[in-house]
């Protein structure tokens, strides 16, 4: 395969899913690649973190999106350390605390999944508080969107 043509198509100017790293980099006077690069690299290390700053990015820099959306957002983001809440008591005493729970993610599930064998519902309990917060999010912003257009 060419190089020259891949090379070419990572860093054109245009748009490839919702033209969010073109406006970025050029907002930011910087290479549109380069923006790529910190997205998939923030994906890659913190999975639902690279995702949402994606997409909360297009909404800051479209402004298209209503309330909802930008509401379902924060509260999927506020979901993932809130999902603390949703644990087990063994889990949240491993964790310590919020903070702990967040940063010690993958090493608690480890070892629940090592000495319990049920690794699997700390993932579904942080699924769960995500989607709930989304919800709430979501909720929220719709009634503000709602109360907008009764006012226009």
């Amino acid at each position: 395969m060419d190089t020259q043509k891949i090379i070419q198509f990572i860093t054109r100017p245009e748009k490839i899913l919702l033209g969010v790293n073109s406006k970025l980099a050029l907002k930011l006077n910087l290479q549109p690649i380069i923006m790529r690069v910190v997205f998939v690299v923030l994906t890659l290390l913190f999975i639902p973190l690279g995702l949402l700053a994606y997409l909360g990015v297009y909404l800051v820099l479209n402004k298209m999106a209503g309330k909802m959306v930008t509401f379902a957002l924060i509260g999927a983001l506020l979901g993932i350390p809130f999902s603390y809440y949703f644990q087990s008591e063994m889990v949240q005493r491993m964790a310590g605390g919020i903070t702990g729970y967040v940063k010690n993610f993958v090493t608690i599930v480890d070892d629940v999944d090592r000495f319990v064998g049920s690794g699997m519902d700390i993932i579904w309990d942080a699924l769960i508080g995500v989607v709930v917060f989304t919800l709430i999010g979501g909720a929220i912003g719709y009634f503000m969107d709602k109360s907008k257009q009764k006012i226009d």
